[in-house]
C-alpha cells in the first residue's frame, strides 16, 4: 500500500519468509557446553554392560563389565587397553582404587576379586557373601574396600589381610549401591530395595547411624562433595536429604519416565548427572536442583560415569552398547591467555582491523548507510508487478514456504486472479502438484485452500477439455 511505500522511504520491501519460531531456551552457556560432547566412540558387547566406573588418576580409562568380564578402555573410548576374564558367571560391579592401580569386581560368583589394573593379575579374592555382590568399593585409605550384595549385608574388608573386618546388618532386602562421604572417608551410604538409605560408620561397626525412606527400591546413591547433602535415586524419582539436618528431606524430583539407574557426579562443575531406562541422561545443577540439559541414546542406560577431568561421558545400555561421548579440546596455555590479552602490534594486518567488532554504545551517533538490496527473481518480479511470472520463480524454488509467502503477497496485493489466469495445461500443472503436495500441511491448508477456490473459478470452464 501507499503507507509501506513511504514508510521504507520508496524502497522496495522485500518478502519477508515466516522464521520459525526460537525456543527461549534454545542455547545457554550450558546447553552449548553439554552440546560440544561428541560421539568418540562406540563399541557393542554381547551382554548389557552393567557397570561404567573411571580410573580416578590421570589418564582417565575407564571400565566397563559385560557378562563375564572386565574390559578397561582408554583413549577416550577408542582403544580397549585390557579384558579381564577370570570369571565364571556375571560380572555386576566393578571399580578402581584411588591410585588406579588396582580394580575390585563382582557379581553372580559371590566372591569380590581384586586385579591388578596394569597386568590383570588377580591378587585377592574375598569371600564372605552368600549371594550375588552389586555394588564395590575402595576405601580412600587404599587398603579397605566396601562391598553390598544380595544377602542384604553391607561388608567392609581388609584387602591386605584378605578378610572382611566388619559385616554391617540392617537391611531387609537387595543391597544394590553404595557412596562414600567425600568429607569423611569412614561414613558410607548403602541403598538397598527395602526402600532404605541407611548410613554406616566403620569406626563404630554395629548398627547405622542414620537411614532415610526413599519409598521405593534403591537404585543409586550419591552424597555430593562436602558431605552434607545425599541424592539417591529409585523408581523414576530422585530423593535431595540434608545429611547434617538428620535426614530432612529438602526435594523430590521426578524428571524421568522411567526408573532411574544411575547417578554421577561431574568434578567441581556442581552437577549432577542421572540416567535411566527411558534412554535419557539429565544434567541438573545442584543448586536449585532444575534439569539443565537432556542427553538422548538408543537404548536402555543401566550405567554411566563421567571423567574427573570432566571431557568424557561413558555410558552401558542394555543391549550391550558402549556410548562415549567426549568434548573436542583446545588446550589454552596460560601464556596464550596473557597474549590474548594484549592489544595487536602497530602496523599489523591485526592492528589495521581493531575496533571492527567493537559495539555502539547507546548514546552513539549513528550514520545510517544505504545498502543497494539484492533482490531474489521472485523479488524483482513483484517489484516489477509481473505476479503470473513472480509465481513461477517461487514454484522454481521448489521451497513450499517462499511460494506460500509469494501466495500470501499475492492476496494481500488482490493480484491472485492476475497470477493465476491465461495458462495452458503445461504452466498450470507445476502449480496444481504443488496444490495436491501441501494443502495437507496444515501450515498452508487455509491459504492453499482460498487460492484453490480461484483456480476452480478460472479454470473449471476448460477442464477435461486438455490433451
Amino acid at each position: 500500500g501507499k503507507m509501506d511505500w513511504e514508510e521504507t522511504g520508496g524502497a522496495y520491501k522485500r518478502l519477508e519468509l515466516p522464521r520459525k519460531p526460537k525456543t527461549l531456551e534454545s542455547a545457554t552457556p550450558e546447553q552449548k557446553y553439554w552440546r560440544r560432547f561428541k560421539t568418540s566412540a562406540v563399541t557393542k558387547a554381547y551382554a548389557a554392560v552393567h557397570c561404567v566406573a573411571f580410573s580416578p588418576t590421570s589418564p582417565f580409562d575407564f571400565l566397563t563389565t559385560n557378562s563375564t568380564r572386565v574390559q578397561i578402555y582408554g583413549n577416550k573410548g577408542k582403544t580397549l587397553k585390557r579384558t579381564i576374564s577370570r570369571f565364571k558367571d556375571v560380572v555386576y560391579t566393578a571399580s578402581f582404587r584411588g591410585d588406579g592401580r588396582l580394580l575390585v569386581a563382582g557379581g553372580e560368583e559371590k566372591d569380590l576379586k581384586v586385579f591388578d589394573t596394569g597386568t590383570g593379575t588377580m591378587l585377592r579374592m574375598l569371600k564372605g557373601h552368600s549371594r550375588a555382590v552389586h555394588t564395590c568399593h575402595f576405601s580412600d585409605d587404599k587398603v579397605h574396600l566396601m562391598s553390598g550384595g544380595d544377602d542384604a549385608t553391607v561388608r567392609f574388608w581388609d584387602v591386605s589381610a584378605g578378610d572382611a573386618t566388619l559385616t554391617l546388618e540392617g537391611h531387609t532386602d537387595h543391597v544394590r549401591c553404595l557412596a562414600s562421604n567425600p568429607a569423611s572417608p569412614d561414613v558410607w551410604a548403602s541403598g538397598s530395595y527395602d526402600h532404605t538409605v541407611r548410613l554406616w560408620d566403620v569406626r563404630t561397626g554395629g548398627a547405622s547411624v542414620m537411614s532415610v525412606n526413599h519409598g521405593q527400591p534403591v537404585q543409586a546413591a550419591l552424597i555430593l562433595p562436602g558431605g552434607g547433602v545425599m541424592v539417591t535415586a529409585g523408581g523414576n524419582t530422585m530423593c535431595v536429604w540434608d545429611l547434617l539436618g538428620g535426614g530432612r528431606l529438602l526435594q523430590t524430583m521426578c524428571n524421568h519416565s522411567k526408573p532411574i539407574t544411575c547417578l554421577a557426579m561431574d568434578g567441581e562443575g556442581g552437577r549432577l548427572l542421572s540416567g535411566s531406562l527411558d534412554h535419557h541422561l539429565k544434567v541438573y545443577d545442584v543448586q536449585e536442583y532444575k534439569v539443565r540439559f537432556s542427553m538422548d541414546y538408543t537404548q536402555p542406560i543401566l550405567a554411566m560415569g563421567i571423567s574427573p577431568d570432566r571431557n568424557t561421558i561413558a555410558v552401558g545400555m542394555a543391549d550391550g552398547l558402549l556410548n562415549v561421548r567426549s568434548r573436542p579440546l583446545k588446550d589454552v596455555t596460560p601464556e596464550q591467555l596473557i597474549k590474548a590479552k594484549r592489544g595487536p602490534k602497530a602496523g599489523t594486518f591485526h592492528y589495521f582491523l581493531r575496533g571492527q567488532s567493537t559495539q555502539a554504545d547507546e548514546d552513539d551517533y549513528r550514520v545510517e548507510r544505504v545498502r543497494k538490496q539484492r533482490l531474489a527473481p521472485y523479488d524483482k518480479l513483484l517489484k516489477a508487478f509481473n505476479y503470473g511470472a513472480a509465481l513461477d520463480a517461487a514454484l522454481a524454488t521448489t521451497q513450499a514456504q517462499i511460494v506460500a509467502s509469494v501466495l500470501q503477497e499475492l492476496f494481500v496485493r488482490d493480484a491472485v486472479r492476475l497470477a493465476l489466469s491465461g495458462r495452458d495445461d503445461a504452466e498450470l500443472v507445476p502449480f496444481l502438484k504443488f496444490l495436491c503436495k501441501h494443502v495437507s500441511d496444515s501450515n498452508y491448508t487455509a491459504l492453499l485452500t482460498d487460492t484453490s477456490m480461484v483456480v476452480l473459478d478460472l479454470y473449471t470452464v476448460i477442464i477435461g477439455r486438455s490433451e
